[in-house]
């Protein structure tokens, strides 16, 4: 990263605003009128807003003329003093986000004679890709801005295995980034691979599962599984752990898949397999970690697997997994985590486009409705794209039958129908369901994909908390007891949560479908 020094700081803080920050001692002398700089010609700014911040003193200013976006453009004031423009508060807008939606494939294609690179960018001035081989010098590929934002390139050659890097110069910075599209990954996610694609035979399909009120859901942690030193399973810890049969425990108790089989389940619901942080993947017993700390969204954890050194190992693995799973009858669930990234600063979304992926308050800070420093905000169509495709990759890469979404109701109401529409048309039959809670975003209550809103989603689940507080009693009130600790005041909530909360005699219904309740 290169670090610029500047006097003043000029930013697009929309199609035509340009907003101006001077240091309050040289208030006096970089004065307007202020002139937006192309590398071919100039135009005046009229100042339209002007007042004293702690520190600054702020113009804002209308340009006649349009940035053009992928150009770099300076700010001249009167006193001759310059700065380069900056990409502000434009990102977020809906004039940004409909000038630049791009509705076609990003990351790579690959073939045997070449590999295609596409990145989404429209803020950056210029893009390259960084290639390296384990076993072959590396070069660097200057990426040419097309349409809509995104920057491209053919690189001739086969390029299994090579190692790729995205190069974006953002504001005046070039940062080094991970394709946020990568489909796989060094060990622990330092770069992306290109591989071939896999030839792996699946086992004949399932039917769909078109009554979603049968589903019984195990959830499991992979790691947890297997690891007991007497767990009966070799790969302990591993996605080849659950391609064991008939394992047994020390004293002679089913473990493993057969375990599982006896529980008459019908899906298999595991915590995140896209790669996370949290855990080292040379050193996978040294850290324990549940997997919501999301780093790639397309590729596959390593630390599940044998050689995480291998990009196309744990791709297999996974693989093997499901299609044992799929041999002996059971789905399989994959809880995916789109609500937030481990580091905003330092994700791929962050260094590729800066501001866009994320909700930001009314400050300007990003918001933290998550909990964890930031939300994802689904509702800028590039995100939605992004979401929505990730699904499908998953539902066509690697077979899944379903998707429980952490922290759902961060999400939009309108992604969630879109994401539901692509990924029902790609496998029919799948479960789409997540925890609808209402969380403090900067979104409108009505868009959220919440439990309340539920009837505006059918066909998407949701975890049940007034079930289980009707059972237990309330979490967040120790003296509330359920109706399993003695209160029969909760008899009528939890036959309520039984028949599916669609209603039950006098109690309202949750929601419209008691396939939406997951109890």
């Amino acid at each position: 990263m290169v670090s610029i020094r500047r006097s003043f700081e000029a930013y697009v803080d929309d199609m035509n605003i340009i907003t101006v920050l001077i240091p309050a001692e040289q208030k006096e002398i970089m004065t307007p009128p202020f002139r937006l700089e192309t590398e071919i010609t100039d135009f005046p700014l009229a100042v339209r807003e002007e007042y004293s911040l702690e520190a600054k003193y702020k113009y804002v200013c209308v340009s006649d003329h349009p940035v053009t976006f992928g150009k770099i453009h300076c700010v001249r004031a009167s006193s001759g003093h310059k700065t380069d423009l900056q990409i502000g508060a434009v990102i977020r807008t809906a004039a940004f986000d409909d000038e630049f939606y791009y509705d076609g494939e990003l990351g790579t294609v690959y073939t045997a004679d070449h590999t295609v690179f596409k990145v989404w960018a429209p803020a950056a001035t210029s893009a390259a890709v960084k290639l390296s081989h384990p076993n072959k010098s590396g070069r660097t590929f200057q990426m040419t801005r097309l349409e809509k934002g995104v920057y491209a390139v053919t690189v001739t050659g086969d390029l299994h295995g090579y190692e790729y890097l995205f190069c974006i110069c953002n504001n005046s910075e070039w940062m080094e980034t991970v394709d946020p599209y990568a489909k796989a990954v060094t060990v622990n996610g330092e770069k992306g691979v290109v591989l071939r694609p896999d030839q792996m035979k699946w086992t004949a399909p399932l039917k769909p599962f078109s009554h979603p009120v049968d589903a019984v859901i195990y959830e499991t942690h992979l790691r947890d599984f297997s690891i007991h030193e007497n767990s009966g399973m070799i790969n302990k810890g591993k996605y080849l752990a659950l391609t064991e049969t008939d394992t047994q425990t020390a004293n002679g108790s089913s473990s493993g898949l057969a375990y599982i089989k006896e529980l008459g389940v019908t899906h298999v619901e595991l915590l995140p397999v896209n790669d996370f942080a949290g855990v080292d993947e040379e050193k996978p017993l040294d850290a324990y970690n549940w997997g919501y700390n999301p780093l790639h969204f397309f590729a596959p954890e390593g630390s599940y697997a044998s050689n995480p050194h291998d990009p196309q190992t744990r791709k297999t693995e996974l693989k093997q997994m499901i299609n044992t799973l799929h041999q002996h009858g059971l789905r399989v669930i994959l809880d995916v985590v789109f609500n937030h990234v481990y580091k905003r600063e330092n994700s791929p979304f962050e260094k590729t486009v800066p501001g866009y992926f994320f909700r930001h308050d009314e400050c300007g800070m990003p918001s933290n409705g998550t909990g964890v420093g930031n939300d994802i905000a689904s509702e800028r169509r590039m995100a939605r794209k992004f979401i929505a495709d990730c699904v499908v990759y998953w539902l066509e890469e690697y077979n899944a039958d379903g998707f429980r979404f952490d922290l759902l109701g961060i999400l939009d109401i309108d992604t969630v129908l879109y994401m539901k529409e692509k990924a029902t048309k790609a496998k029919p039959g799948i479960l789409l369901f997540g925890e609808g809670w209402d969380l403090s975003t900067p979104l409108p209550h009505e868009q959220k994909a919440t439990l309340a809103n539920a009837p505006r989603m059918p066909g998407i689940g949701f975890f049940n908390d007034m079930f289980r507080d009707a059972v237990k009693g309330n979490t967040f009130h120790l003296m509330a007891a359920g109706f399993a600790l003695g209160s029969s005041e909760s008899a009528q909530a939890v036959m309520h949560g039984i028949a599916g909360s669609s209603g039950w005699k006098a109690l309202a219904p949750i929601v419209p479908e008691p396939s939406q309740s997951i109890n």
